[in-house]
């Protein structure tokens, strides 16, 4: 191979290397957070005011709630969704159009996408902090 055939697979390998993948500091199947109301009650007990509200219809078939979340000036909404298991959960969260949303989310730190166990996660900032953005999806990612 020629040195210029190199650079190619040698950048790639670089950017790859370096991209910031935030991972939960919990493995998404060692979770504590089995349904959406561990979610609700998790956040209560840290100091967040939640509140439930309503949620939109799935189009994957897993059941949806929807919270309200704040803390200090920051509001969070909070969509959890409750997959049949971790397996449905896991193909959701992996999927390549949820990958794409969840970078866009985290590069403009207004939000993230998260599985815990059976649920599927999704944080977005409303208003307030974006550094409160990450402190959220560690701790939820902690859970």
């Amino acid at each position: 191979m020629k040195p210029a055939q190199l650079v190619l697979p040698v950048i790639f390998l670089w950017l790859t290397a370096c991209e910031n993948k935030d991972e939960p500091k919990v493995p998404p199947e060692q979770s504590q957070l089995k349904a959406a109301t561990d979610v609700f009650w998790a956040l209560n007990n840290r100091d967040y005011i939640i509140i439930k509200e309503k949620p939109k219809a799935s189009r994957h078939g897993c059941k949806p709630s929807e919270y309200l979340a704040k803390k200090d000036d920051t509001v969070f909404r909070i969509s959890v969704f409750h997959c049949g298991d971790t397996d449905q959960a896991r193909e959701l969260v992996e999927h390549p159009k949820t990958r794409h949303v969840d970078s866009l989310l985290r590069n403009h730190k207004e939000g993230g996408i998260l599985q815990r166990g059976p649920l599927q996660i999704i944080v977005r900032l409303n208003t307030g902090k974006k550094e409160a953005v990450q402190e959220l999806l560690d701790l939820l990612g902690s859970l």
